[in-house]
């Protein structure tokens, strides 16, 4: 569809989901550069002029963040990096690391202050503008120098907001892209499994048609390697619990996440399939029953990390790490091992095909992916001009070069051509936490990574300073350097370049146009009753993967149903399946 095609039918239906260095201090310009390198984007006008700003004091910008997994002040490099430049300091208020993040909301939302900065999901985001709590930063964008470029995008996400018909800017939706609206940019899937190359191989590779085989190739290599090189526990999975409940879910994340491996994406109450329909979370044959019972299945052959129960997201990273955790499933997690030395070694992580899975993939977020940065309506005057100047950096490609790729000439090196090239630190930092010098900072690479966890442009997005993407897994020096022994082996097996190009000829992959649709809020009934069978879904649901027996899990599945129905479980299907019909609905507009 042409791009003047797509942007009329996407205002039809337009409403939303889904989804430096340089000091500051004193009257010295943010965009200045002491270093002598060159500043690839700073910030612009912000409604003044950038030299009015005044950056005399240091100011902290209370940021309320739902992606947010750390709570505290930004530390370590990126706060130095944003400290010399803007003379700010960033406090991270995270919900999901608060231990209660509904009453947080509710406490900051009842003081009229939830945050400087706020980054919310699409819903509570359309509650809060109500509700008084988010600036109109129309002006600010228009008058940015990198904001302004995306005024378009923003504003088709605007006009979705509730009697927001003239599209004042309210929310900046998250990871947009400068790609286009029907582009597939990745080359792997963002949910599908990877196993160790080495250990798979080791086995025979063996075809898998289904998840029992799979379950039998975890097996198999948990067994031969029951231990890392340093002598800790290896498990075929390891499981998290501390993304449960979070925004309109009910269920539990990883199984939720899972759901995508069979055609299906979890939104509240219901999944929405790749084919356009729609199924409770709670059938006896859908995609979250099926993933519970892998995982059932997967814990009574042992496979299960037993301190699953009770771990966090960042227990289980840290095994993931030191190749404790034999199933990835996230694209991203390969971050955590691989790097083009181990690829070439055989001992990194790869798709491993499945035969009788579907894959619900979304193309790329050109409008967003169901979450958006917006401003505090409190803010005003000088503080103001300085929190619309950090974001605007943001989205810069200096700003996004930092979030992206890490710390210029420690994480990568830049060479004649204007490409840039992973170091030593680029492949290792995050993974290894390596030690940053003082100049940065000091401390940990991943310890001072930008703890927002959430980007304004998504890393398939091209960075004009190199005309690659900034996913340096797409850079020509990351490609040519990862034609390893293992791409090689894997591209020789299956008959393809890449895993997207393998699932496309075996006809697995039918990406979903990506919709950036505002849904109506839960109402206060439908939001105690959402709470109400969130708390019963997620407990039954660990429970069910460490129940004794098939029989115990059934029970606990069937019991479970019945308690939903005491708690109106029926209206709150009803109201879901009306919102994500919309969603649905502008997917097809899109195909048309």
């Amino acid at each position: 569809m042409k791009k003047r095609r797509f942007f009329s039918l996407m205002l039809a239906v337009v409403c939303v989901l889904s989804l430096v260095l340089s000091g500051c201090s004193g009257s010295k310009k943010a965009g200045s550069d002491e270093t002598g390198t060159k500043d690839s984007g700073g910030a612009g006008t912000t409604g003044a002029a950038t030299s009015e700003i005044d950056h005399t004091n240091t100011l902290t910008l209370e940021v309320y963040d739902v992606a947010a997994n750390y709570q505290g002040v930004q530390s370590g490099w990126f706060g130095k990096v944003i400290k010399d430049k803007f003379n700010l300091e960033l406090n991270i208020i995270a919900p999901q690391a608060s231990g209660d993040g509904e009453a947080l909301y509710q406490t900051r939302s009842a003081s009229g202050k939830l945050g400087d900065i706020i980054l919310l999901d699409n819903s509570p985001l359309q509650d809060c503008i109500k509700a008084g709590l988010i600036a109109d930063i129309s002006e600010d964008v228009k008058n940015s120098k990198n904001l302004s470029q995306y005024y378009e995008q923003y504003k088709t996400f605007n006009e979705g907001l509730e009697g927001n018909s003239e599209g004042k800017i309210y929310g900046m939706p998250c990871q947009i892209t400068n790609t286009s609206p029907t582009t597939y940019s990745d080359d792997t899937l963002y949910i599908s499994p990877l196993l160790p190359w080495d250990y798979y191989t080791e086995i025979g590779a063996p075809k898998m048609k289904n998840t029992d085989d799979l379950l039998d190739v975890l097996e198999q290599m948990q067994k031969a390697h029951p231990k890392n090189s340093k002598g800790d526990a290896n498990y075929a999975i390891s499981l998290w619990r501390d993304w449960d409940k979070g925004g309109t879910q009910v269920t539990m994340e990883n199984a939720a996440q899972l759901t995508k491996m069979y055609g299906y994406e979890v939104n509240g109450s219901v999944m929405v399939g790749n084919t356009g329909d729609m199924k409770q979370v709670t059938d006896d044959d859908g995609a979250y029953y099926k993933m519970l019972h892998f995982f059932f299945q997967a814990n009574q052959r042992g496979l299960i990390d037993p301190d699953s129960g009770t771990q966090n997201w960042d227990n289980a990273c840290n095994k993931m790490k030191n190749k404790q955790v034999l199933l990835f499933w996230y694209n991203w997690q390969r971050g955590f091992w691989n790097t083009p030395d181990r690829a070439q070694e055989r001992n990194a992580y790869i798709y491993a095909p499945v035969e009788d899975m579907n894959f619900f993939q979304p193309s790329d977020p050109y409008f967003g992916d169901g979450r958006a940065f917006a401003l505090g309506s409190h803010m005003e005057g000088n503080d103001r001009a300085r929190a619309i100047e950090f974001m605007d950096w943001l989205i810069s490609p200096e700003g996004l070069e930092f979030i992206h790729h890490g710390i210029p000439g420690w994480s990568y090196t830049k060479g004649a051509d204007g490409k840039y090239t992973l170091t030593e630190n680029g492949l290792y930092g995050l993974m290894e936490n390596r030690p940053v010098s003082d100049e940065w900072g000091g401390g940990g690479f991943d310890d001072g990574n930008c703890k927002i966890n959430q980007w304004p442009m998504a890393s398939v997005s091209i960075d004009p300073n190199t005309k690659e993407p900034y996913n340096n897994n797409y850079w020509s020096s990351y490609l040519e350097a990862n034609k390893t022994t293992m791409t090689n082996e894997w591209s020789e097996k299956y008959g393809a370049v890449n895993q997207v190009a393998y699932l496309e000829g075996t006809g697995q992959l039918k990406p979903v146009p990506n919709v950036n649709i505002i849904l109506p809020s839960d109402t206060t009934d439908v939001a105690l009753i959402r709470s109400q069978c969130a708390t019963l879904i997620c407990d039954t649901s660990w429970r069910m993967v460490f129940a004794k027996s098939e029989e115990e899990f059934k029970s606990m599945w069937a019991d479970m149903k019945t308690q939903l129905d005491g708690f109106d479980w029926a209206q709150l299907v009803e109201f879901d399946k009306a919102k994500f019909q919309k969603v649905i609905d502008a997917r097809a507009a899109v195909k048309k």
